[in-house]
């Protein structure tokens, strides 16, 4: 894991958990929200071209 994305999910994880959670009202559910959402801005990172914020 390269440290800028630690960095984004140290920022932002639990804001993005807390959000998933009010969605699904189930905490295991809404970790698996937030890792794959994360997962997937792994893979397309480099893809990612800043004309929008975290």
């Amino acid at each position: 894991m390269s440290e800028h994305l630690a960095n984004i999910m140290d920022e932002h994880g639990e804001y993005c958990l807390r959000v998933a959670y009010l969605y699904v009202k189930d905490w295991a559910i809404a970790e698996e929200i937030v890792q794959d959402a994360f997962f997937a801005y792994y893979r397309q990172q480099e893809s990612f071209e800043q004309r929008s914020s975290f």
